[in-house]
């Protein structure tokens, strides 16, 4: 790993969180001297800092994090993302007793529904708020077989069940694998922090790092060891109480901080006046 690339992950990394830090104090904007830190915004290094995540913990996964329906509620929740969504979910009771019908009804009338911050699948031929209803449906008729391979042994196991389902994919199953770690279901799985699942983003990091071409998706590399060696410096150099999860995670943003320092693209969301009271 170059040692420059390295310091300027963890640069990313501890500004981020100076700049959370501030926020939730009520300092005024700006939170930062980094002209581009100023200007686009960036996920928190955490997660679970994030305001959707807040939101879920306190309300659905927390709650039911010892209790088997815990599983279909981070699914339900997660596959709209958007806390106005599940407070509709939860005052219907739909992130218990999922039915189809009754959720199209009341999801229909909301004026927004879905996360922007991923792209969502559904099947040709039905709207989409329909289509994702069906989809829901198809992992909620399947749910005991999940729930008897608990507690799951590993992450990436759970993973690969997750991305078999359709309309699902990679991202949407990591989201629902990062959740569930935090609940019996997945809390003692023994690969917490040696596998993460290295999305694009993440391997443009890494690949900054270790001064590879930055389209190189090859499966010579051995991600999650890069990122193992990058939490081993995150927690024994850095101070940073974080597991392999916000490793990949941080690559991510980090990539794209860098292609802004470079001249390479921008990310998608500034800030504007309103987000700087």
């Amino acid at each position: 790993m170059q040692q420059e690339s390295v310091e300027r992950f963890f640069y990313w990394v501890h500004e981020r969180m100076a700049i959370r830090k501030k926020k939730e104090r009520g300092d005024p904007w700006p939170w930062t001297e980094d002209p581009i830190f100023r200007e686009f915004k960036f996920t928190n290094a955490h997660r679970e800092h994030d305001k959707t995540t807040v939101w879920f913990r306190e309300h659905i996964r927390d709650p039911l994090a010892l209790k088997p329906e815990v599983y279909m509620a981070t699914v339900i929740f997660r596959w709209f993302n958007l806390i106005e969504t599940g407070e509709t979910l939860m005052h219907h009771n739909l992130h218990i007793d999922w039915d189809p019908e009754t959720a199209y009804k009341v999801i229909v009338p909301l004026e927004k529904w879905v996360t922007g911050a991923y792209m969502i699948k559904s099947p040709t031929g039905l709207n989409k708020v329909r289509g994702v209803c069906e989809t829901i449906t198809t992992v909620w008729n399947d749910r005991h077989k999940f729930l008897g391979k608990c507690p799951w042994a590993t992450l990436e196991k759970m993973n690969d069940w997750l991305e078999g389902y359709p309309f699902l994919g990679p991202f949407l199953a990591y989201e629902l694998v990062t959740d569930l770690r935090f609940t019996a279901i997945g809390s003692s799985a023994i690969d917490i922090n040696t596998w993460a699942n290295a999305g694009p983003g993440a391997m443009r990091g890494l690949n900054r790092i270790n001064g590879r071409e930055l389209t190189d998706t090859s499966k010579r590399h051995d991600w999650c060891a890069e990122m193992v060696h990058l939490l081993h410096i995150a927690r024994t150099q850095q101070s940073l109480d974080f597991e392999l999860r916000e490793i990949e995670h941080s690559l991510c943003e980090f990539d794209k901080y860098e292609r802004v320092r470079l001249g390479q693209g921008q990310p998608r969301s500034k800030y504007f006046h309103k987000d700087r009271s």
